[in-house]
């Protein structure tokens, strides 16, 4: 483990240690993971809106590549439990998924698909022959 400075909590009643890899966040690793998971969920709903411009997917990606950087520092230099591992696992896996829909998603503004329920689409121009073979007979023999 990278030895922390002090035995300081990340937050209020956390009693495990902010390794050295964390100093800049100021987290221990739990809570560091938790956080990541959150602002992943939060940029993953903003991306499925289309609410995010080039500069913020920019921004995503930035904080995406970051987050891997000091998740892999971490899990480099630490003895972790098998709970943290896992923890860490699916940390990683939510920041591959968050950069994999950033890499799909369209880059402009496209306008959201809508579908139309049926009682708003117009009337077909030829009723099939089940419906009404005598009303039909004029529109088949001009075609």
């Amino acid at each position: 483990m990278g030895k922390p400075s002090e035995h300081r909590a990340c937050i209020p009643r956390c009693k495990l240690p902010v390794p050295t890899e964390l100093d800049s966040v100021g987290l221990c690793v739990y809570h560091f993971s938790w956080s990541v998971e959150e602002a992943c969920s939060e940029m993953h709903r903003q991306v499925a809106l289309r609410k995010v411009t080039v500069e913020r997917r920019a921004e995503m990606a930035t904080y995406v590549s970051e987050c891997a950087l000091l998740l892999a520092h971490v899990t480099s230099n630490l003895c972790l439990s098998d709970d943290l591992k896992r923890r860490i696992l699916c940390t990683f896996l939510s920041l591959m998924n968050l950069k994999e829909k950033l890499e799909r998603a369209p880059s402009d503004h496209a306008p959201e698909i809508r579908v139309l329920t049926p009682r708003l689409l117009p009337a077909p121009a030829v009723v099939p022959d089940w419906l009404n073979s005598e009303s039909n007979a004029s529109v088949r023999s001009q075609v």
